[in-house]
């Protein structure tokens, strides 16, 4: 038996406003989705309206028969004679549509909140969970209602400015206890977390590169660090490698062991990077990093992934996507640029609405290997300016022994940060070996004589 929980006449109307009054749409986009429609067929018929305004195409009743009729929806929403039903009785302004709006919104809450004690009832009549869990579950469902119907963006300036003296004030007795005041991500390359500083929930970060600078290798680096040094709980995208090669980098980095040899010729590997290749098997049983391996991920793949992750755990680090050109999306762009700026834009969102640290990487142009110097430039960005705009961060990757195999760089990787909404920008040092899966710290005494030579 279906939900009573609903109105007909009201989405009726909504949907009737929305199709005779032009430009109706725009003044309800942020409050309106499919899901305040309980009526299938009124869902379909408003997923047709917004399909047509992203593509810049008006939505009058007429149009939207043709999307339906195109997409072979039309009979299923009850063919033309139901689109004339609803506009029967058609208003002759959008003036009430906001508060109608605001009806079918109610509605869609209380539908919700049924569904979900339905299902926790049906939990604890049936004793299917432990009690702990039933609790647990039942916070968690009701936690998400409440999130998605928090609104109110509206604060007065000083009572932000308080806000910030408050957290100032928290850091100074963390400091004072001789505690850790860092609330976001930290790399584990301490010459690069010094520019960082603490990479906070909400930031994108862009990690970019050409071919064979170590963009994975680096990507692992900082999800490791976040999941076992940190504790906070990671998501790897991983749109170009299978989940096991993830896994078996990545336990290669940890033990360490070649990763070469546990790939091809494993018999070949010495006992004991056998043995801490064993042991770092084990040692992942209770960390909490999950991969998700869907080949070339939409938007909606990496915001399921975050969803189940951040219900698995309760909150979510950071998330690390691997990589940007390689990401799809069915909607359709005159240029590239732009379907950039809609995945950047996107992302960054999802970092705001999970409360993590979205790590994008990212390729380079061609256009770098002209130059003598090879070292990226902002300007090296695949249509670099929706990047350059979105990110909080952006760090290029570079080593100098892979253009010039004499360098005296040898085993030494530059991490440059670009752009750095919060900190500062230049160059740190790191060590590489690609072999076995690892960018690590330099010791002081490395560090201030390349640093030297730098300047």
């Amino acid at each position: 038996m279906g939900s009573k929980i609903h109105n007909v006449q009201i989405e009726q109307f909504v949907l009737a406003t929305l199709m005779s009054v032009e430009n109706s749409y725009g003044t309800v986009e942020n409050l309106l989705t499919e899901n305040e429609f309980y009526s299938m067929r009124h869902q379909e018929i408003f997923k047709s309206i917004v399909a047509l305004d992203k593509q810049n195409s008006s939505y009058d009743a007429m149009i939207v028969k043709q999307y339906l009729e195109s997409h072979q929806k039309l009979e299923s929403v009850g063919g033309e004679q139901y689109l004339i039903e609803l506009l029967s009785e058609v208003p002759a302004s959008a003036s009430n549509l906001k508060s109608h709006v605001e009806q079918l919104k109610n509605l869609s809450v209380c539908r919700a909140v049924e569904s979900q004690a339905d299902k926790i009832m049906q939990q604890a009549r049936n004793l299917t969970v432990s009690r702990g869990d039933l609790v647990m579950n039942a916070q968690s469902a009701f936690a998400e209602i409440t999130a998605e119907q928090e609104t109110e963006n509206l604060f007065h300036i000083h009572d932000a400015a308080a806000n910030t003296f408050e957290e100032m004030a928290r850091k100074m007795e963390l400091a004072i206890e001789g505690k850790s005041a860092i609330t976001g991500i930290q790399t584990g390359i301490y010459d690069l977390d010094k520019k960082l500083g603490d990479v906070e929930k909400g930031s994108l970060v862009v990690l970019a590169a050409r071919p064979a600078m170590g963009k994975t290798t680096m990507l692992q680096t900082i999800a490791s660090h976040v999941s076992i040094h940190q504790g906070k709980p990671t998501l790897i995208m991983s749109g170009e490698m299978p989940k096991e090669q993830i896994a078996m980098r990545l336990c290669c980095s940890i033990a360490p062991a070649n990763i070469g040899l546990v790939r091809n010729t494993p018999h070949l590997l010495p006992k004991e990077e056998y043995s801490a290749y064993t042991q770092a098997v084990v040692a992942l049983k209770n960390v909490p990093m999950e991969i998700n391996d869907t080949s070339r991920p939409s938007i909606s793949n990496i915001r399921e992934a975050l969803r189940k992750t951040k219900h698995k755990y309760g909150s979510v680090g950071a998330v690390f996507i691997d990589y940007l050109q390689i990401m799809k999306t069915t909607k359709q762009f005159a240029r590239e640029d732009l379907k950039i700026a809609y995945f950047t834009g996107e992302l960054k969102a999802m970092a705001k609405e999970f409360d993590c640290v979205v790590v994008l990487l990212s390729q380079l142009n061609r256009s770098l290997e002209t130059r003598n110097d090879k070292r990226p430039l902002m300007s090296d960005l695949r249509e670099s300016g929706a990047i350059e705009q979105d990110a909080d961060q952006i760090i290029f990757l570079y080593r100098d022994e892979v253009y010039h195999k004499e360098s005296k760089y040898q085993g030494i990787a530059e991490a440059i940060v670009g752009k750095n909404r919060h900190g500062e920008i230049g160059t740190a040092m790191m060590h590489a070996q690609l072999n076995y899966c690892q960018f690590s710290n330099l010791d002081a005494m490395a560090l201030e004589q390349l640093h030297g030579e730098a300047a």
